[in-house]
């Protein structure tokens, strides 16, 4: 099966091989490399989903050789944020670039030798009730020196790293957080393996409880010889892709019982959910989908000119991207979402809560809007879903019109301060997945000062 996927070129040469892949501010995606070559710096690509072809690259000196994992700015500023797990010499593992012009990079100094394979999103309700006020941090798994780093992300910068220790003699690789309903309670979820140098002992799936300093041990169903790589979690389950064997891997969060799927001689890397509940697994073999629910043996798309998938993602168009590093391509498997209004099998954005339904003149709403996306009956995290406003002259806290952003673990987005303009209207504030699903929508009534 590889009808529905178009591969691009990424214009790489034969230096760079891509790695991950994310979406980025404005719906565009951005797909971090790895050098092959023995010398030069790093790069990162700017790719328009509308138009693959049309292509931004940073590639300067200060781009570091290897570039992982990559996520959009959660306070919706002009930059991304990713993982450098071999930066050059006195430099840090995480990184944010600004994607306006000369793509400027900013480190953030921990340890000389630390080191970050991927960075997750955490997001944290610390306001009251009927007030949505978020908090924003990036998570990331620091093997070295064998803790979870959280650096909150504020409209002034960057904080200061908080370190939550991994006392087990395991090499940590990705990081992923659930959270209880109340929106600030979180459970923190690390993979952790085995490694020659420096020596670890321990290949597994580790939690930290709300409330605890420790973190549990919880082996995974193939045996302590299976290394796993990968980690998501949905409101129900946490996702591993692992090794020897092969599998994949779904832990149900109530029960703590395990639930896998061969994959033969297929290594499993990067995966993501979609925006019709699925699971789908990047890996040498081509891209597995399985339900939600993993109650079915699950099927594989098989890349049409060979090669391997390693990043994937949904894009804001609905879509699913993933990089496949033999090729030096992006590809696309367009997943056929239906027009805007047209029935669907995919999921839908509603409602959670909004705020003022009056505005003034000049006045602004934090808030404004709580949605969330469901498919398969359960809130998906990491869909890219578009804010829209439509008014003459409320614009969102930036000046635009309209914005991407990804649910966050409980599968919900908060839309970004509005500011009214002079016009005394009606502005129309909606969200939603691209021009597909029937937008969520609620009204601004916009009054004179």
């Amino acid at each position: 099966m590889t009808d529905g996927i178009v591969e691009y070129s990424l214009g790489l040469g034969t230096t760079f091989a891509p790695h991950s892949v994310g979406v980025g501010n404005a719906g565009k995606l951005w797909v971090t490399t790895s050098n092959t070559a023995t010398t030069g710096s790093g790069c990162v690509v700017r790719v328009n989903p509308l138009r693959p072809s049309e292509l931004g690259r940073a590639d300067h000196s200060h781009i570091p050789r290897l570039t992982a994992g990559i996520i959009k700015d959660p306070l919706g500023a002009a930059k991304v944020w990713f993982a450098a797990p071999a930066p050059p010499a006195q430099e840090d593992p995480i990184v944010s670039m600004l994607t306006t012009a000369g793509y400027p990079v900013t480190f953030y100094p921990l340890e000389a030798d630390a080191k970050a394979e991927s960075i997750e999103l955490e997001t944290t309700k610390v306001g009251g009730s009927g007030t949505p006020v978020y908090e924003y941090s990036l998570l990331f798994a620091e093997p070295v020196h064998k803790y979870v780093g959280v650096l909150p992300i504020t409209q002034s910068g960057a904080g200061q790293v908080e370190k939550m220790s991994v006392e087990h003699n395991t090499w940590l690789w990705d990081v992923a957080v659930s959270t209880d309903v109340d929106g600030k309670t979180h459970t923190y979820w690390v993979t952790g393996q085995t490694n020659s140098n420096p020596s670890r002992t321990m290949n597994g799936l580790f939690r930290r409880a709300p409330r605890q300093n420790n973190w549990e041990h919880i082996p995974l169903p193939g045996g302590p010889g299976q290394k796993p790589y990968y980690v998501k979690v949905d409101t129900e389950a946490v996702w591993v892709t692992a090794t020897n064997p092969n599998q994949v891997l779904r832990l149900n969060l109530n029960t703590l019982r395990w639930k896998e799927r061969n994959l033969n001689t297929a290594i499993p890397q990067e995966l993501t959910f979609t925006p019709n509940g699925e699971v789908w697994v990047a890996s040498s073999a081509g891209i597995h989908i399985f339900d939600g629910q993993m109650e079915e043996e699950g099927t594989i798309i098989h890349l049409p000119n060979g090669g391997k998938a390693k990043g994937i993602c949904v894009g804001s168009d609905g879509n699913i991207w993933y990089t496949n590093p033999d090729r030096k391509t992006l590809g696309r498997y367009i997943t056929g979402l239906p027009a805007l209004g047209a029935p669907s099998r995919t999921g839908r954005t509603q409602v959670v809560s909004h705020t003022e339904t009056v505005l003034h003149a000049k006045e602004h709403v934090d808030a404004p809007l709580v949605a969330e996306y469901v498919a398969d009956g359960r809130p998906i995290p990491g869909i890219p879903l578009t804010c829209r406003i439509e008014a003459e002259g409320a614009t969102f806290d930036d000046n635009t019109r309209e914005r991407v952003i990804l649910t966050d673990q409980r599968g919900r987005v908060c839309l970004p301060p509005v500011y009214a303009g002079d016009t005394e209207e009606e502005a129309i504030l909606s969200v939603g997945l691209g021009g597909t699903e029937p937008h969520a929508t609620t009204k601004l009534h916009v009054r004179p000062a």
